[in-house]
C-alpha cells in the first residue's frame, strides 16, 4: 500500500493507495475475460440467463479489477468531521461526511502481512447523540505501523490550540 499523509493545521489528509501484484492484477483481467467469453457464448446461442450469469461476473470482477488497478481512499480528517471517499480510477464515489462527537477514537484490526510488514486496518470511532461511542468509518485498505503513528501525530497536532508565547508574559490585575 502506497500511504500520503498530509497536514495544513486544519485538516489531515490520508490517501492509501492499492498495489496490487502483478500475479493478483493478472488473475483479475483473467476472470473478466472469462466474464466476457461467457457473455459472448450466451448471445451467440441466445441463452438469457448465462447472459445474466456472465453480466454479473463482469461486473462483479469489473469491479474488483478497477479497485486493485487504481483502488484509492482519501480521508480528510479535522476536528469536527472525518470525510473519505473511494476512487476506483475513473469511478469516484461521493465524499461522506462524518460528525466528530466530543472525540476521535483509532482502534486497529490488523490486516496481515504484507512483504514482512505488519498492516492494520483504521477504525475510526466517536460518540453519538447519547454519549454511546461508535465506529463512524473503517478503512479498506490497510497501513502499516510507521504510517500509522505518523498518522496519530499528525492528528494530534490538530486538537493542540496554538498560543501565543507572548500571552504568557502579560502582566495581570488583580482587582
Amino acid at each position: 500500500m502506497k500511504v500520503n499523509i498530509n497536514n495544513d493545521g486544519i485538516n489531515v489528509r490520508l490517501s492509501i493507495e492499492n498495489q496490487a501484484s502483478v500475479l493478483g492484477k493478472t488473475g483479475m483481467i483473467s476472470f473478466t475475460l472469462i466474464g466476457l467469453v461467457i457473455i459472448g457464448i450466451a448471445i451467440a446461442e441466445w441463452l438469457l440467463g448465462l447472459l445474466i450469469m456472465g453480466t454479473l461476473w463482469c461486473m462483479f470482477f469489473g469491479w474488483l479489477t478497477l479497485w486493485n488497478f487504481y483502488g484509492k481512499e482519501l480521508l480528510v480528517i479535522n476536528t469536527k468531521s472525518l470525510s473519505y471517499q473511494h476512487i476506483y480510477g475513473f469511478y469516484k464515489t461521493t465524499q461522506i461526511t462524518k460528525k466528530i462527537n466530543k472525540a476521535l477514537n483509532i482502534s486497529l484490526v490488523q490486516a496481515g502481512l504484507h512483504q514482512e510488514t505488519e498492516h492494520f486496518n483504521l477504525i475510526f470511532e466517536s460518540y453519538n447523540a447519547c454519549d454511546l461511542p461508535e465506529e463512524i468509518y473503517r478503512t479498506a485498505l490497510s497501513i502499516t505501523q510507521k504510517d500509522l503513528d505518523i498518522l496519530k501525530i499528525n492528528i494530534r497536532q490538530l486538537y493542540f490550540e496554538k498560543v501565543d508565547p507572548d500571552l504568557f508574559n502579560q502582566p495581570y490585575m488583580l482587582n
